[in-house]
């Protein structure tokens, strides 16, 4: 008889508790999260990413399996802000999974203490499109946030696993050692960008003109998420042969028609990049992904194929 309760207390412990039995489930939503948790989390840690690196994050279509994944899952990552919100918290309740709810012990927000660009001044309200009311979301296209998020990632697994704080503490040093060193390669990588101006479809790509000193002038987008209209377009053309600006950045996940369009009428190039881990070949991994995005860039402006 006390071994049969033996068995069924340590079948119970191991049900509702991550232990040496097993890894931490993390789910991240998207892949560059999901590198960053590996990273940090190494072999104590089994990690999914929700999103499909080449998906509109603003257009998600949840899945069943989603729900799955969240309600296993003893750590969410997630970019936070709002960048998740049409779509993320619907499935976190219907996954009646406590520990990762806004504020469990389980939820890890990677924006936290991230120094935000584009928080809107006063008043927002939907005809303002998707502009995201605290602040730019994009903001892992830099090395030194990057640093944050995975902090942020630290934290939260030591919470729910804190047996491996000390796991947890020596990945996140030798991340941060591998950021300083990612960052004053892909500096003097980028050198040829600084002062260039460039036109971009969405806003995903200002934390890395405002680490790596080029400039975004304007937009495709009227307002992020807003289609393009007509006279916004002639504005916009306008402007760039005003200002000689010869570079459009898009996403592959947007229609080519608009720049392709912009571009035929001021003679600018279109750069068709993905900004998350594993969107493209050769991007499998954080470093890799800024190296080919930056790589990218400086070879259109020099004219290179």
């Amino acid at each position: 008889m006390r071994w049969l309760c033996f068995v069924l207390v340590a079948t119970l412990i191991l049900s509702v508790a991550p232990t040496a039995a097993r890894k931490i489930r993390v789910v991240a939503t998207t892949n560059d999260l999901k590198w960053a948790a590996e990273k940090i989390g190494g072999e104590r840690v089994e990690v999914v990413a929700l999103m499909h690196p080449l998906q509109n994050p603003h257009t998600v279509q949840p899945r069943p399996s989603f729900v799955v994944q969240l309600n296993r899952a003893d750590l969410l990552v997630r970019i936070g802000l709002d960048y998740e919100e049409t779509w993320l918290p619907p499935l976190v309740e219907e996954s009646r999974n406590s520990k990762i709810r806004r504020g469990g012990i389980g939820d890890v927000d990677t924006s936290i203490g991230i120094p935000l660009l584009e928080i809107p001044a006063g008043r927002v309200t939907r005809e303002q499109g998707e502009v995201h009311i605290f602040g730019n979301p994009h903001y892992w296209l830099d090395p030194e946030n990057m640093k944050i998020i995975a902090r942020n990632i630290a934290e939260g697994l030591k919470r729910v696993d804190p047996v491996g704080t000390s796991v947890y503490e020596s990945n996140l040093r030798n991340l941060e050692r591998e950021m300083n060193e990612l960052l004053v390669e892909t500096l003097k990588l980028a050198e040829p960008l600084r002062g260039e101006k460039f036109v971009a479809y969405h806003t995903t790509w200002s934390y890395l003109a405002n680490r790596y000193g080029f400039r975004i002038i304007g937009y495709l987008e009227p307002k992020p998420g807003i289609p393009p209209s007509a006279s916004h377009l002639a504005d916009l053309i306008l402007r760039m042969r005003q200002e000689k600006v010869k570079f459009i950045i898009k996403e592959p996940f947007y229609e080519s028609r608009t720049p392709n369009m912009v571009a035929q009428r001021t003679g600018a190039k279109v750069i068709e990049i993905c900004p998350t881990v594993g969107g493209e070949k050769g991007t499998e991994t954080y470093p890799k992904l800024m190296r080919f995005i930056l790589t990218k860039i400086v070879n259109a402006v020099q004219g290179l194929n």
